[in-house]
């Protein structure tokens, strides 16, 4: 747990350090070690490590719709994923961009989460897309205001991309187009 609050703190301190005129880039790479003291915290079990990078008023979407808001419910359900014995989780950056002014940044990544299937009771995992939204005040601390995750398009069936969903309402309202 030591090693985890000294990785949080050397990211706090460089999250600090970005300084106005930073380039794009070196947000998102900012970012993506905060991103990582958090996934630190997680493999530790830290609660608080986890939360703490999390807006009070942040929202945290579920694959299933769920909504969270505020560090507290976030925390509690860290709490519960960190105690299921089959809970692992992986994530792969994926895209993302920053605000010239430094206040605002979006990060996408491809994360995969095994949980305990609560109908079979074996290790099942799920494959998502995360778009994390971060703002900051002015030589503040980044901080997550909300976070959307969604199934990836193409690991389940019945999940259509927003591109099929417009092809076929398109062909649904003109059979002879296409």
């Amino acid at each position: 747990m030591r090693i985890t609050v000294l990785a949080t703190v050397a990211a706090t301190t460089m999250l600090a350090a970005c300084s106005s005129g930073a380039e794009p880039e070196d947000v998102i790479a900012t970012i993506r070690a905060t991103e990582q003291a958090q996934l630190d915290a997680i493999a530790g079990d830290d609660l608080v490590g986890i939360a703490r990078l999390y807006a009070d008023d942040a929202v945290l979407v579920r694959p299933d719709g769920t909504r969270l808001v505020g560090g507290a419910a976030i925390a509690d359900a860290y709490g519960d994923l960190v105690a299921d014995p089959a809970f692992h989780i992986e994530v792969t950056p994926a895209d993302g961009w920053a605000s010239s002014a430094e206040d605002v940044a979006a990060l996408a990544s491809n994360v995969d989460i095994t949980v305990t299937d609560p109908e079979s009771g074996e290790p099942m995992t799920e494959h998502m897309i995360s778009q994390t939204v971060w703002t900051r005040k002015s030589g503040g601390t980044w901080m997550i205001r909300s976070a959307i995750n969604a199934p990836r398009a193409g690991d389940r069936a019945d999940v259509a991309t927003p591109m099929e969903s417009d092809v076929e309402a398109d062909v649904a309202q003109d059979p002879q187009e296409g």
